[in-house]
Order: structure tokens, then sequence, then C-alpha cells
């Protein structure tokens, strides 16, 4: 069976790591996919992995998705080319931040920018298209630090935090006008030049006392194991599931809800 045929689907931060995984299936499952990211090169290079097996379903639009105009150019340019947009993934990310309690400003303001307002503003110019449309589905990429104390500085989880708030408030908006809303909160996912690749760079014995000590699967997550869940809510075989949080992380969380 092929989840996502017909469907029109844009992924921001999808050049590298969760977001290129995601479009990667995402394309499998017979979507057109819009791929997004701020830089070129590497933009590039993933378009032309894509248009090798995907030539027809895949497109790119470059530039930077925390300026609310950006988005809307995005936004803009996939109605118009495609005539709907059926999907909306929020990827981007950073879980770099200062640790403990005495931060200034400008990180929190840094961290809340990437890790919050920049979902809020591509799901809101998606949400102009989708509910005049009765239809639509927007998945947040969120955290497990948005979700129980872990060792994740302070700026991150409470943006995460607040992402999951946002998602559940507007998901109970948008229902009756058949917009479906959701999260995913992964724990550990190991990719090359994502945080924990360069943490094993810097300490590799911290690392895996670390990933022992905290996660009952003893191992990391894979960007294909979020891509796969990514696909479920996407489809219509979750079509009753809207309002809700995914979590996936080896067992990590110790919480019961």
């Amino acid at each position: 069976m092929v989840l996502l045929s017909g469907k029109v689907a844009v992924i921001s931060g999808s050049s590298r790591g969760i977001g290129r995984s995601i479009a990667h299936s995402f394309l499998e499952e017979g979507a057109v996919v819009y791929i997004t990211g701020r830089d070129s090169k590497l933009l590039n290079n993933t378009f032309k992995d894509f248009q090798k097996d995907h030539p027809d379903s895949i497109r790119s639009f470059c530039g930077d998705l925390t300026s609310t105009k950006k988005v809307k150019e995005l936004v803009k340019a996939i109605c118009e080319r495609e005539g709907n947009l059926d999907i909306a993934v929020a990827n981007i990310g950073s879980g770099r931040s200062k640790p403990g309690w005495n931060i200034e400003d400008s990180i929190w303001q840094e961290c809340m920018e990437k890790n919050f307002f920049t979902s809020v503003i591509l799901s809101r110019e998606c949400l102009n298209v989708m509910v005049p449309a009765r239809s639509g589905n927007i998945i947040f990429i969120s955290s497990i630090a948005g979700c129980e104390v872990i060792s994740a500085p302070v700026p991150y989880a409470a943006a995460k935090s607040a992402l999951l708030s946002y998602m559940k408030y507007t998901a109970h908006l948008i229902g009756k006008d058949g917009v479906r809303m959701n999260a995913i909160s992964p724990g550990n996912i190991l990719f090359d030049g994502g945080t924990w690749s360069k943490k094993i760079k810097e300490n590799p014995e911290w690392v895996n006392t670390y990933i022992d000590e905290n996660v009952p699967s003893h191992k990391f997550g894979t960007p294909d194991d979020v891509a796969r869940l990514t696909c479920f809510l996407a489809s219509d075989q979750s079509s009753f599931v809207t309002g809700a949080n995914f979590i996936i992380d080896g067992g990590q969380m110790r919480r019961l809800l």
C-alpha cells in the first residue's frame, strides 16, 4: 500500500538528518515533496540524490524559514504550482544552548525562535491554506525534553514544551475544519552532523554510559525510526488521530502519560 499517493507535502529543515529521512519516506510513499533549507549547496545535493529515484516528485525551496516573509513565499509557491498543500512537517530546531539557569536574554530569544516560533509561523501560514480547503495535516517534530526533565538545556526544553502546548490547543481549534495536528517527541537520535554525533566525538565514554543508564533499549534511535512514524501520522491510516504527542525514545521517559 502506498500511503501518501497524490499528497503534497512540505518539510522544513529537510536537507539532512531527521527531515531528510522524512522526505525520503514521503517520496517512497508516493507524495510530492518540497524539501527546504538555508544551505543552498547542501539542499541542492539532497535534491539531486532524491531526483535519481523520484524525478517527478521532488521539489526544493532554499530560504530562511525563521522569516515570515520566506514562509509566505514558500506556501504561495507550493499552492501556485501544485494547486493544494496537504501535509506540513515542522522540523527546524536545535538542542544546542547554554546550560544552567543564568542565561542571557539573547540566548533565550534565539532558542525560542529556532524551536518554537519557526514552527508556529510555518503552521499558521499552512493553516491559512488548509482551513479554507477543510483538509490538511500538520506534524511537529518536538523532543522528550519538552515532556520530562532530562539533561537538556532549559531554554530548549521550555521551547519544546511550548510547542507541545501550542499543538494541543490549536488542534482543538481546527478539528472542526478537517485539519489534523500532532507532534512527535524523539529521544536520542543519532545521525552525522547531529548533536549526538558531536558528543560522541568529544566524549564517547560519557555518551555510552548515558545511553546505558537512561535508555532501556540501550541504543540510539535513527532518523528512519522517526520518519516511519511521521508517515503514519501523515497518512489516512491515522485519520482519527489529532492533538496527540507520540514519544519515540527507546523507553527513556518514565512518566505514565
